[in-house]
């Protein structure tokens, strides 16, 4: 909150859309440190658009698997996908419907 508070923001609104949207993004990928992701850091210039994507599809899982409460057939309809390809995309990031119940 500290660094959000003190920032200059130049850029107004439309930076602080920005940074939210990359701290989404790519958080986990800078550890989830904004000073980090503020700075531009070489992590987080150096991650490639397949990885982008990758963090967002899994982000967007995660997301439906909480609010499903892991419900597996309830998720793959929010997100309009078959079963098998929801099961290998969980396989794929690492995601257990257990941890969302």
């Amino acid at each position: 909150m500290r660094v959000l508070l003190t920032h200059a923001w130049p850029g107004n609104v439309r930076e602080l859309r920005n940074i939210a949207e990359r701290y989404v993004l790519l958080g986990e990928n800078v550890a989830y440190d904004l000073e980090q992701l503020m700075r531009g850091s070489a992590a987080e210039t150096a991650i490639t658009l397949p990885q982008q994507v990758d963090c967002f599809e899994k982000s967007l899982i995660k997301q439906q698997l909480e609010l499903q409460k892991g419900s597996l057939k309830k998720t793959m309809e929010a997100l309009g996908i078959p079963r098998k390809t929801l099961y290998d995309k969980m396989r794929k990031y690492g995601l257990d419907k257990s941890h969302y119940k």
